[in-house]
């Protein structure tokens, strides 16, 4: 009986010891299977390439909702139904002026309906075989019906013309005028540049027909990508390129996309669950457009297939399931590349206060590319920008940090212009220059019209601006008004001289990034110093739990 008992406690001991290891193993319901990211988010074009090793397959849903696959050659061009010049297979958008002579090929979209309308895609299909047969050039078309239609005309003109010699030619079938609608898409073949398809339809999806082997996977400028492509026809007739992928495998690639696949596993793995909760709270941010998120920094960097690696697919696997909690809610696990030494409050960079969001010391981001950071804005360059942005406050006199934040990041400048004032607050002056050229709010700002002054009283030398000083001459004392004007100052060995009003604006700054949450380049130093995921995440993010 003893043994029986010594037996079972033993399998006990295992089970609590299975199920205590297996913290992380729960599928959380939170985490979706699949994943719409954005691949042309801001730079929407009319002329689209899409190719493959092997033939694809184009997906389209009627409007009686029923599914038809169509295969296709293996490199597609996709384009909106306009005007276009074409020059050795290079295809511009143009708008058609027919006192323009251009060289090429001219083509336009007004087309020829040849027969009926079907419901079907065979009927449609059968017909088109008949007429080919026939009448060169003609192809399918789908605009809540499928149709048979010819040619690319320029005009009305043009189309009417050749109705008559086609009804001329051949009476079995009746001719009609197609007007131009900016929402129809072109998918025409990149060999040979023959139209395939016409469609109106709100998407279309392109498959890899034969998925067997990495190297068949779907390219879209030069980039490949798992999964399927989606062609998505927007309101205002501009097409969206979407990738349709498995969640995990969009997270290989924005762990690759993010850091390098060369950093220590435990934070590539930190990387993985903050990219796995950030998609997953941010996932509606590009709903209006037909997608969860897009592949730029706007959401998260995601640069397709080739930043997989080993090292990166292990980081997810390893972590699968795992996300990061806050008072047993999913936290926004913002995250930045160097935070120059300490990262900061959330209300300091935005307007919200969130508990988890909290200023740590970083000194295991000390040493990365961009720890220290210089910027040198002229004055010409910084008035352009702000005209730019609907900020015309004259000629810039002067420019100072008037708040910062208990850890040293500016949250807001003056800017002194000629005609009135302007204050920028937090994130405001890097959306204006740039992200790359600010790559932070945490910054000093010196100028061509510093001065040394020395404090008699206080035994120290503070660094002036010329403007509103007092200064003595042969002629007397007198205050510095702005101007274009230099002023000589005599030193202890030489006479210089200044812009009274700066020329010259550098900005000597600290870490890139908006500086809230996981420092990149810090959780590198913690795992490097043996820290694991669990413990990196828990230090940036005051008060989380990683389950």
């Amino acid at each position: 009986m003893q043994k029986y008992l010594k037996f079972f406690s033993i399998i006990g001991i295992i089970i609590i010891s299975i199920l205590s290891s297996t913290d992380f193993a729960h599928a959380s319901p939170l985490i979706p299977e699949r994943i719409r990211v954005g691949l042309n988010y801001n730079s929407l074009g009319s002329d689209i390439s899409i190719s493959s090793n092997s033939p694809v397959t184009l997906n389209i849903l009627d409007m009686e909702n029923k599914l038809k696959s169509i295969q296709a050659p293996s490199k597609l061009s996709i384009r909106i139904d306009g005007y276009y010049n074409i020059i050795n297979k290079e295809v511009k958008n143009i708008q058609y002026i027919k006192a323009v002579k251009y060289q090429g090929d001219i083509i336009g979209p007004y087309h020829i309906q040849i027969g009926n309308s079907y419901k079907d895609y065979d009927s449609a299909e059968k017909l088109l075989k008949e007429i080919r047969l026939k009448i060169p050039n003609s192809y399918l078309a789908y605009d809540r019906d499928w149709k048979v239609w010819n040619g690319l005309y320029l005009d009305e003109k043009q189309c009417l013309e050749k109705i008559k010699e086609l009804y001329n030619k051949n009476q079995s079938y009746t001719y009609n005028l197609v007007e131009p609608d900016p929402k129809r898409v072109q998918i025409v073949d990149y060999n040979d540049s023959s139209i395939l398809m016409i469609y109106k339809n709100k998407e279309i999806v392109i498959k890899n027909s034969d998925i067997s082997n990495n190297s068949n996977i779907l390219e879209f400028n030069g980039i490949k990508y798992r999964g399927d492509i989606v062609i998505r026809t927007q309101e205002n007739g501009s097409i969206s390129v979407i990738n349709d992928i498995m969640f995990d495998e969009y997270l290989y690639s924005v762990v690759g996309s993010e850091v390098s696949p060369t950093w220590h596993i435990e934070a590539l793995k930190a990387q993985a669950v903050a990219a796995r909760n950030y998609a997953i709270i941010n996932i509606e941010k590009h709903s209006k457009d037909g997608y969860d998120l897009c592949n730029t920094q706007h959401c998260q960097a995601y640069k397709g297939y080739s930043k997989e690696q080993e090292s990166t697919n292990l980081a997810v696997a390893q972590t699968n399931n795992i996300l990061l909690y806050y008072d047993n809610k999913l936290a926004t696990t913002f995250y930045h590349s160097s935070s120059g030494g300490h990262t900061e409050n959330s209300e300091n960079i935005w307007s919200e206060e969130i508990p988890y969001l909290r200023g740590v010391e970083d000194p295991f981001s000390y040493g990365s590319p961009n720890d220290t950071w210089t910027k040198e804005l002229d004055r010409k360059t910084i008035e352009e920008k702000l005209v730019e942005n609907k900020i015309d406050i004259g000629e810039i006199l002067d420019i100072n940090i008037i708040e910062t934040s208990e850890f040293g990041r500016a949250k807001k400048i003056e800017i002194i212009g000629s005609k009135s004032k302007f204050i920028l607050e937090k994130e405001k002056i890097r959306s204006i220059f740039g992200s790359t050229n600010i790559k932070s709010i945490w910054y000093e700002i010196k100028t061509d019209s510093d001065v040394n002054v020395y404090d008699m009283n206080a035994n120290s030398i503070d660094t002036k601006k010329l403007q509103n000083l007092n200064i003595i001459s042969a002629t007397g004392q007198s205050l510095i008004k702005p101007s274009n004007n230099k002023i000589s100052i005599k030193g202890l060995f030489e006479v210089q001289q200044y812009n009274i009003i700066p020329e010259t604006y550098v900005l000597n700054g600290k870490g890139w990034g908006h500086g809230l949450g996981m420092s990149q380049y810090g959780a590198k130093g913690m795992a490097d110093m043996g820290y694991n995921f669990v413990e990196i995440l828990e230090y940036y993010y005051t008060g989380t739990k990683v389950k």
